[in-house]
């Protein structure tokens, strides 16, 4: 429930200069918004967002590709969260790069050799 995410960014263990820097927040926030939108009010902000968010989603890999699962789930715990929501809206993997970018952030993500629960879970 979109009710519930401050309480969940409260949370969040990530300092604050990734926060500000990714505004990880405001992200998710417009997954939420774009998967309860009508599709004419979705692919127009897409549209309106969509070089932001392929920024965003870049910034987003080049942090996790240096980390590995467990890591990365510590620093960014809604990123799962984010990047299926992302990975459904029809609007913004239409476009190339953000599609791209959104494999690579998973790929990232994956775990050959799942360690544990939450690993396998992932996968």
């Amino acid at each position: 429930r979109s009710s519930d995410l401050p309480n969940l960014f409260k949370r969040m263990d990530v300092d604050t200069q990734d926060s500000n820097s990714l505004n990880f927040e405001f992200w998710m926030n417009k997954a939420v918004q774009w998967g309860q939108a009508t599709d004419l009010e979705s692919q127009q902000d897409v549209c309106l967002h969509l070089p932001k968010l392929e920024e965003f989603l870049q910034q987003i890999y080049e942090h996790l590709k240096h980390m590995n699962f467990t890591a990365a789930i510590k620093r960014f715990p809604l990123i799962g969260q984010l990047l299926g929501r992302l990975c459904w809206n029809r609007f913004v993997v239409a476009s190339d790069e953000s599609q791209n970018t959104l494999i690579w952030c998973l790929c990232c993500l994956y775990s050959s050799v799942p360690e544990d629960p939450v690993e396998v879970k992932a996968n």
